[in-house]
């Protein structure tokens, strides 16, 4: 199952998951979860803490911060995550020109951004 989440506050010390994420864990709750940057090659793991509030949503709690210091995601950056079924999250991060970010370890995202940079240019009135 892949979700994506826009960043809309400067910082926050957890992130919600989406109902429908929830759903499709058919009443199993985690304790912990493990988030990495999405693509080729070894990444590093990040643990993060899962909390539930009383309504039943679902959170990134303790080791959110820690990642969300790593990656640096800013105002109205998106987050794609995609779940592999077995407690990990691949996290692709979005910056706002629609391209992905690059990091140090990152051997994809230029190519994701220049398609992205073909579709806006695409989608540019003339």
């Amino acid at each position: 199952m892949e979700f994506f989440t826009i960043i809309l506050e400067k910082s926050s010390s957890r992130q919600v998951l989406p109902d429908n994420f929830v759903k499709m864990l058919d009443g199993h709750r985690p304790q912990n979860m493990k988030l990495r940057q999405a693509g080729n090659g070894l990444r590093k793991l990040w643990d993060v803490e899962v909390v539930f509030d009383t309504d039943g949503s679902m959170y990134l709690d303790r080791g959110w911060k820690q990642f969300v210091r790593a990656y640096d995601p800013r105002h109205g950056y998106f987050l794609v995550f995609k779940y592999d079924g077995n407690a990990t999250f691949a996290v692709k991060v979005f910056d706002t020109t629609m391209c992905r970010r690059r990091y140090e370890d990152d051997d994809d995202a230029s190519t994701l951004c220049l398609f992205f940079l073909s579709i806006r240019l695409c989608l540019t009135p003339i």
